[in-house]
């Protein structure tokens, strides 16, 4: 039996305020806030801290808790059900100066876009 996947993610404002942080692939087909998958015995705000670090080489703050968000998709032919709990989050913008590629995954990558983006919403 498939159980729910505990996923958490940071939402990251641009210090200005005009854009936010997002992961995505290098076509730009999906856009999520970064973090993962959280592991037993971990916070959700170390699960956050430790993605980016392990990702993309990025320190970070975690902040409060912004929400919690479920979903029932399919992906890649799978039906899959994600509880992912957001915490609001801060990194140094110039480590980001527009984008950096992962660390372990080859085409996907973290950058800033604005709120009003074709596609900001979508998410996978």
């Amino acid at each position: 039996m498939n159980r729910p996947l505990l996923r958490a993610e940071a939402i990251i404002i641009r210090k200005d305020g005009l854009s936010v942080l997002v992961q995505c692939d290098n076509e730009e087909t999906f856009y999520r806030f970064p973090g993962g998958g959280v592991e037993f015995g971990e916070t959700a705000a170390e699960d956050i801290k430790r993605e980016l670090i392990e990702e993309f080489d990025l320190q970070s703050e975690i902040g409060a808790l912004a929400c919690l968000n479920e979903s029932i998709i399919e992906y890649d032919g799978k039906k899959r059900h994600d509880c992912t709990i957001l915490h609001w989050g801060s990194i140094d913008d110039i480590q980001v100066p527009d984008s950096i590629n992962h660390n372990e995954r080859d085409g996907i990558k973290l950058t800033w876009r604005t709120w009003d983006q074709k596609g900001y919403w979508i998410s996978n």
